[in-house]
């Protein structure tokens, strides 16, 4: 070989050995730094290390991607923390994708002393982390849907307006997340499903034209003959319903309500009622007044009437009804066949010595009560059949009890008709319902059978709780300045027990009370009233024997001697 060549042959080697190891050189320097204009989101990591691009990164980021992702559907929205929703980022991959690494490829050693750009943060997503923790803020976007409605305030249309009901889709809010998040964007619009009421706005706003509107537009007019009567908007409105039927939201109307709704403006058609059978008395025995038929308005004619006009307008508003005939309840051959066996199943009569108070007073309460009559299941009040006892109504000032002693007011005495009345109720057998005896024990009286009344607070009441009507029978014998007078009440009926007595009334625990002296001027001087308990019976007899038997009990106060100075 020629000498010439050979050193060819080791400048060739020679090259070849340095160009190979400025290569290998590169790779080492290249695979342990970035490529110089690398950045990642914004971060510049050119000519860094792996590691040190990694440590970058997580530093710089760190704060930015735990930001909480935000899910929002107008005023509705939930969060989600990026750590508990299984989105997290991947830094190690984020540094090769910029183009950290070792590589033999002479492009890219080349790019990494030359080259590199802006790259995004490489993230993740666990999709079962995040489909749990989206699904867990579903709450926050249900909406529950709300019909829309008809009313009617003071004679005048209401409406609300109906509201979708919603909720969230969370397959689709899953992925609308998982792509968000990829793209680094932490507020997602929530994918939410609507669904309509079952009453929409447009079926309100039919049912305002064709229902609501006319309903209350103006007086629905009723004709009967001559007469007439009138239904004011606001009665049909108090009346008036909606519901859906295929699909659209009617209107109706409570008829039978109405009806009922309406009896004082019904009064204007002039119908006469049915008036039962009844009793009276005259020349001292009880005769019948007879029943009477009567007219009442025909209910359904009522209803087909008020249909028929109630969303009608002008002229259209007024119908004509039609009536019924009224037959009483109680008839005249019924009341005929009752008082053939009327007798007196109750009677009693109460003494008072003389004064002018109690003949007024009592008098006034006897030919208040006489001739009323009790049907089956009446209930008798004698305050309510008395009135307040004042002036006006009747009444002269008389003694009555308070505080334990005597003293003055209108309607004095008025109570020995209530005992009397008492009395003759419960030997007729009716129900006691309510009464109280004096605090205080009078001598005239039956101990523990009697009863007293005060307007307002205290009242005698029974009920005629057999199957028979009755009649009070009720008069006074007055008192004179040498004879005393007396208080009669009977009750007339059919006789439904054999007959009622009182048992022995037995007095026990006496006691007495004490002086006192009264500067007051109605002041009354008193004798000392003796106090004790007493015990009786009512007892009701069948067949000759005790069948029935009604325990009552009283304690009497111990009346003090009054001593006025």
């Amino acid at each position: 070989m020629k000498k010439s060549a050979k050193v060819g042959i080791g400048i060739g080697i020679g090259l070849v050995a340095v160009v190979g190891g400025a290569y290998v050189a590169s790779y080492f320097v290249a695979g342990n730094q970035l490529p110089a204009r690398a950045s990642v989101s914004g971060v510049a990591i050119g000519g860094m290390s792996p590691e040190q691009a990694r440590q970058t990164l997580e530093s710089e980021l760190s704060d930015s991607v735990a930001k909480p992702v935000s899910l929002v559907d107008g005023s509705h929205s939930a969060t989600l923390d990026p750590a508990d929703a299984g989105l997290g980022v991947d830094y190690d991959a984020t540094v090769r994708e910029a183009g950290g690494g070792f590589s033999w490829n002479p492009l890219e050693i080349v790019t990494t002393f030359t080259g590199g750009h802006e790259i995004d943060l490489v993230r993740t997503v666990d999709e079962d982390k995040l489909s749990a923790a989206v699904a867990a803020t579903a709450d926050e976007f249900e909406v529950k849907g709300t019909d829309a409605s008809i009313s009617f305030k003071e004679g005048k249309v209401v409406t609300t307006g109906a509201v979708d009901a919603t909720v969230l889709d969370v397959d689709a809010a899953v992925d609308a997340t998982s792509q968000a998040w990829e793209a680094g964007r932490n507020t997602v619009q929530a994918p939410v499903t609507a669904t309509a009421p079952a009453v929409t706005d447009a079926m309100v706003a039919e049912a305002v034209d064709n229902f609501a509107h006319p309903l209350v537009s103006g007086p629905v007019t009723l004709t009967l003959g001559d007469d007439s009567m009138e239904i004011a908007p606001g009665s049909l409105a108090a009346v008036a319903s909606f519901a859906v039927k295929d699909g659209k939201l009617v209107g109706s109307l409570d008829g039978a309500k109405l009806f009922k709704d309406t009896r004082e403006a019904q009064r204007s058609l002039k119908l006469t009622s049915a008036k039962d059978a009844s009793f009276k008395f005259s020349g001292g025995e009880v005769v019948v007044v007879k029943a009477k038929t009567g007219q009442s308005l025909d209910q359904d004619s009522f209803m087909e009437a008020v249909e028929k006009t109630a969303t009608a307008t002008g002229d259209a508003r007024t119908a004509e009804v039609t009536a019924t005939k009224e037959e009483p309840d109680y008839t005249t051959k019924e009341a005929q066949a009752d008082v053939k066996d009327f007798e007196v199943i109750g009677e009693f009569t109460t003494y008072y010595p003389h004064a002018d108070y109690r003949n007024t007073n009592l008098g006034r309460a006897a030919s208040s009560v006489n001739g009323t009559v009790l049907m089956p299941g009446d209930i008798f009040s004698l305050n309510d059949t008395l009135g307040e006892r004042t002036p006006a109504n009747g009444y002269v000032d008389g003694y009555v009890i308070n505080g334990g002693r005597l003293v003055k007011e209108s309607g004095g005495g008025i109570s020995q008709s209530a005992t009397t009345l008492f009395n003759a109720a419960f030997f007729a057998g009716y129900k006691d319902i309510e009464h109280k005896p004096h605090s205080l024990y009078f001598d005239r009286y039956p101990a523990g059978r009697e009863a007293t009344v005060y307007y307002g607070s205290l009242d005698m009441r029974f009920q005629n709780d057999t199957e028979y009507p009755s009649i009070i029978q009720g008069y006074i014998n007055k008192s004179s300045g040498s004879s005393r007078g007396s208080i009669t009440f009977r009750i007339w009926s059919k006789r439904t027990w054999d007959k009622v007595e009182s048992s022995e009334l037995k007095k026990s625990n006496f006691y007495s009370g004490t002086k006192r002296t009264v500067t007051a001027a109605n002041c009354s001087p008193q004798a000392a009233i003796q106090g004790f308990t007493v015990n009786y019976s009512r007892l009701f007899y069948m067949d000759g024997k005790v069948v029935r038997r009604e325990p009552f009990t009283w304690t009497y106060s111990a009346g003090d001697q009054i001593v006025c100075e």
